[in-house]
């Protein structure tokens, strides 16, 4: 596996080696990393850099969300697509363009995984004095870092293995150690044992920066996504950039949300139904939830309708890279409308597209019309973790045993907040091949930019088209990154 070498700067910039130099540590790179890693500032900045990294178009500010992921999950009409991912489109996963947006995401997200162990094999044996905020600050810091290698395997798993397990397979390695050049393929289970853990560690460090009183406004709607004054009171008011902006960083509470997405891929429902609790009753000092559904009339202004988003990056070129693809000559047109968008009623329809001729754009990441902090904000976010989904997640847990009435309820909890019309899921949903039709329709909705209608169409094992295989849902390894 590739090796990270971590420079000091006006940023952190990080780069790859080529395979041939794996192993080449010179006495600078160790200096680079050690002046790094000196203080408790450098720690910071080694986190903010394995965010940046996250947010580039490699990954999730464009390919494994808008770009490619969306791609594969059929949200846009193949014949309008740019050249470059015809190949993708048609899962031909062994031309030259399918090849090398696979290499890019792969070797992308391993390097993330590779800068988040480098900060983890340090960080446990600092004194809790070197970091401004003590040990919470230190304990902040490795369970981000943590929660941020066990999502970012776990994302290369949804890509690059089946969604069933298959009897004595292995597929990808997950990597704990740093530096480490090789790390053997795990099964399924195995695998998903070790992000559980990662997880489940990370949320109990990460809790006390984001559940005590003095600290928990820092999440509500106001204040997640800016710097925010806690409570209206300025003996409150954030001072430390570091605490602030919990909204753009993976808090306590997105943490939870993908440990229960974690839970519900291996079919632990009811493991991930509990998780999702906590998360859904939360509330503020003013006993206000902090998650809800962002109103009607407030999205224009916020197509992210970032009131429900538990996690999201920050990409300050987002929607220049988003709008140049709106007007380029292949266009992102959205398949499937009549089928999808039924319901005139659903502000997801209404709001969130735009009709170009006879076609339909997805409007959630170009600039609103609407100058104003919650406009800028929404330019440059990346939605990542979705309350939406928790409630999906519990829907699934109902359906898990045959008590479709609630799952209808949970569906409806979102579809109330994005306005559809009531009781249209009473009459169709009887079975769970009913519910999985729907729960995926609602995905196709909900999700559009984001990367995840593919993993729902996977997870059910569910063609999108009649003529897709089973195995098109399985990405092929690099070539150049087979691990043997």
């Amino acid at each position: 596996m590739n090796i990270t070498k971590l420079i000091i700067g006006i940023s952190i910039l990080f780069s790859l080696t080529g395979c041939n130099d794996w192993l080449t540590v010179t006495p600078k790179d160790s200096l680079d990393e050690d002046q790094l890693f000196a203080t408790g500032a450098g720690y910071r900045n080694a986190l903010h850099g394995i965010y940046k990294n996250m947010a580039s178009n490699a990954m999730y500010g464009k390919e494994m969300t808008w770009g490619t992921l969306d791609v594969l999950g059929q949200v846009y009409y193949a014949y309008y697509l740019p050249d470059s991912y015809e190949s993708m489109s048609n899962y031909k996963y062994e031309d030259e363009n399918a090849k090398t947006l696979i290499d890019g995401m792969w070797s992308k997200t391993y390097n993330a995984i590779a800068n988040s162990n480098n900060l983890l094999s340090r960080i446990g044996s600092e004194d809790p004095s070197k970091f401004s905020g003590g040990e919470m600050e230190k304990n902040t810091i490795e369970g981000e870092a943590l929660a941020l290698r066990a999502l970012l395997h776990f994302d290369m798993l949804r890509l690059f293995a089946p969604a069933k397990e298959e009897s004595n397979t292995t597929y990808i390695p997950y990597f704990e150690k740093y530096p480490s050049t090789y790390e053997p393929n795990l099964s399924i289970s195995e695998f998903m044992e070790k992000v559980i853990r990662d997880l489940e560690k990370a949320k109990t460090l990460v809790a006390p920066t984001d559940t005590v009183s003095e600290r928990r406004d820092r999440l509500n709607s106001k204040n997640r996504f800016t710097m925010g004054t806690i409570d209206g009171n300025i003996e409150h008011n954030v001072t430390d950039l570091f605490e602030a902006y919990r909204g753009f960083r993976i808090n306590y509470y997105a943490i939870n949300g993908v440990l229960a997405r974690a839970y519900a891929f291996i079919g632990k429902y009811e493991e991930a139904f509990n998780i999702t609790e906590e998360i859904i009753t939360a509330v503020d000092n003013t006993k206000q939830r902090l998650f809800s559904f962002t109103p009607n009339a407030d999205v224009e202004e916020n197509p992210k309708t970032f009131l429900d988003l538990l996690f999201g990056l920050s990409n300050e070129k987002l929607a220049d890279n988003y709008t140049a693809e709106y007007n380029a000559t292949g266009k992102l047109y959205v398949d499937h409308y009549t089928i999808t968008f039924d319901d005139n009623a659903d502000y997801r329809n209404t709001k969130l597209l735009t009709k170009s001729g006879t076609k339909y754009f997805s409007t959630k990441y170009l600039p609103s019309s609407i100058n104003s902090i919650t406009s800028h904000i929404c330019a440059k976010l990346i939605p990542m973790v979705r309350l939406s989904e928790m409630y999906y997640i519990r829907a699934e847990y109902y359906a898990s045993i045959n008590d479709f009435s609630n799952a209808i309820k949970e569906m409806d909890i979102v579809r109330d907040g994005r306005e559809c019309t009531k009781g249209r899921l009473d009459d169709i949903i009887k079975d769970e091949k009913s519910f999985r039709k729907e729960l995926i329709k609602e995905a196709q909705r909900e999700f559009i930019g984001e990367g995840q209608v593919f993993f729902y169409f996977k997870k059910f094992n569910q063609p999108i088209y009649s003529s897709m295989k089973e195995s098109d849902f399985t990405l092929p390894l690099p070539d150049s990154e087979t691990i043997l």
